[in-house]
This record gives C-alpha cells, sequence and structure tokens, in this order.
C-alpha cells in the first residue's frame, strides 16, 4: 500500500480519535493520552505532542501489523480500502475485539462488502462509538 494512502489513513485515525497531551480515564476505565493511546503499566505519558506524534506511530504500524496478520489469519485477500477500514478498527479495538466480528470476516471473504458493513452496524461498537463506526461502516459499504 503506498505512503500516501496510509498518511491519509492516519489522519483519519488522528480525526476519529481526537487529540489530549493530558492523560484521561475513557468511557471504559482506562487511563488514555495523545492519539487514544492506552496507558500500559508502568508506561509514563509523553510531555509534549512530539512525543504523543511518536506513540501514535508505533500505535499505528502495531495496528498495520496486526490488520496484515488478521487477514492472513482469516483468508482475506481484500481492496486497500477495506485494509485501511480494518486497520482502524484494531487501531480502536484490538485485535481480539476485531476478530469477535464473525459475520463480517465471513461476508469479507465472499467480497460481500455491503453485509460486511450491515455486520459492523450491528454491533456493541457501534453502540458505543455510533459517529465512527458509522463512517467506517459507510466506506465498507462503498469497498
Amino acid at each position: 500500500m503506498s505512503d500516501i494512502i496510509k498518511d491519509a489513513l492516519k489522519e483519519r485515525i488522528k480525526q476519529h480519535e481526537g487529540y489530549r497531551l493530558d492523560t484521561y480515564i475513557d468511557t471504559l476505565g482506562f487511563k488514555t493520552g495523545g492519539y487514544g493511546h492506552k496507558m500500559l503499566p508502568g508506561e509514563e505519558p509523553p510531555k509534549d505532542k512530539e512525543g504523543w506524534d511518536k506513540i501514535f506511530d508505533e500505535d499505528f504500524d502495531k495496528a498495520w501489523n496486526l490488520m496484515e496478520k488478521f487477514c492472513a489469519e482469516n483468508n482475506l485477500d481484500l481492496p486497500a480500502k477495506a485494509k485501511g477500514i480494518i486497520c482502524e478498527m484494531i487501531f480502536q479495538m484490538g485485535f481480539a475485539g476485531v476478530s469477535k466480528f464473525k459475520n463480517m470476516i465471513r461476508y469479507l471473504k465472499d467480497g460481500n462488502f455491503p453485509d460486511a458493513a450491515n455486520e459492523m452496524m450491528r454491533s456493541r461498537w457501534y453502540k458505543q462509538t455510533p459517529n465512527r463506526s458509522r463512517a467506517l461502516s459507510m466506506e465498507m459499504r462503498n469497498v
């Protein structure tokens, strides 16, 4: 995938996550900061945006690699746009969270992107973050 597409994906994730210099407790009770970075035990938050940007790049690379693993483990040959959507879902929910979308995965295997999008909208994720999940579902519908 081209760097231009990855850069656009990074910007979309940043927009959906928002940015906070100071840490806060997220809706699930986790200490979080920067662009939605869940603080790990013993991890010290950066003091400036440059530090959070570095963590974001690391988090993005991890999500990207997990998306590739997700596609390989589920025998998914997806277009770049769908890979970006899965990457963002993994960035937000983690590999294990996205792996629970069994019906979505089944539809993705069949190349049935509209029904995959419907499954995204039938999830607890949709109820927890409706704006983001709706936006990504609509993108998946149009892959």
